[in-house]
């Protein structure tokens, strides 16, 4: 085990390489997540971002390379230890991935059943409408996840990964299929959590999560990560193989001039 110091980073990855099918989705990956602090990765389609946010959430296991969490190995950490992982971070998946044989309610208090067994009828049902409430969901919570739109099932999805309040959360493409309206609303939460020192790792091919939210920017090409850093850093990067992602970031404020202006 490696020693735990102020500067241990919450996740890390080193070297992390993954294949699914025998086809290399991650090489040798290696970058940290800081606590209290929000990375936005991008890249092109079948760049390997969205493996990499499961990878970084312990979702999937490494070919070779490793991941720590607080400084401990994951493969390491125990069955009590990776309960409290799962317990203090939430995950929101591009499809929503909820059980379609479930009320939208039952989809929600699950998090709740599994980690907090002890918990009575009134608290899951308190926790379960607080969290419809934060994403502003105000339908019926009897529905089945067919009944609703696309974009309603991804607030749904981003609700229960929010339904334990967690320390951590991982989404990927959290505005996609969202109107314009409820994605203002996804930012507004996003900005709350920051302001809370949640520690944040979204994925998304939208410059305004970057420019409005990030305080890292990792790019991802080909399952490789190619370049990392500060939006100020990354807006000044001339790598021509970087040319499409770089364009977007380029020409924007800053996060913290955009927040200071909201």
């Amino acid at each position: 085990m490696e020693e735990v110091t102020e500067d241990t980073p919450l996740i890390e990855l080193k070297s992390f390489s993954y294949a699914r099918a025998g086809t290399e989705i991650l090489k040798e990956v290696s970058l940290a997540f800081r606590e209290g602090q929000t990375t936005v990765l991008m890249g092109g389609a079948g760049s390997g971002k969205s493996s990499l946010l499961k990878a970084a959430a312990g979702l999937v296991a490494p070919d070779s390379g490793e991941l720590f969490y607080r400084g401990v190995r994951f493969d390491r950490l125990g069955a009590a230890g990776e309960r409290d992982f799962r317990r203090h971070s939430g995950f929101v998946f591009q499809d929503a991935a909820l059980w379609a044989n479930q009320s939208l309610f039952e989809n929600l208090a699950l998090p709740l059943r599994v980690h907090e067994p002890a918990f009575g009828k009134a608290q899951v049902e308190r926790a379960v409408a607080r969290a419809a409430e934060i994403v502003g969901y105000g339908e019926s919570l009897k529905a089945r996840p067919s009944e609703l739109s696309t974009g309603e099932r991804r607030l749904i999805g981003l609700a229960r990964a929010l339904v334990l309040d967690p320390e951590l959360l991982f989404m990927d493409e959290p505005a996609a299929s969202l109107d314009e309206e409820t994605a203002d609303r996804v930012f507004a939460l996003i900005k709350g959590l920051r302001a809370r020192r949640r520690t944040l790792v979204l994925v998304s091919g939208r410059s305004d999560f970057a420019y409005r939210s990030a305080d890292s920017i990792g790019i991802l090409k080909a399952g490789r990560l190619v370049a990392s850093g500060s939006y100020e850093e990354l807006a000044r990067h001339n790598d021509p193989a970087l040319r499409g992602v770089m364009e977007r970031l380029r020409g924007r404020a800053s996060p913290r001039d955009s927040e200071e202006d909201e």
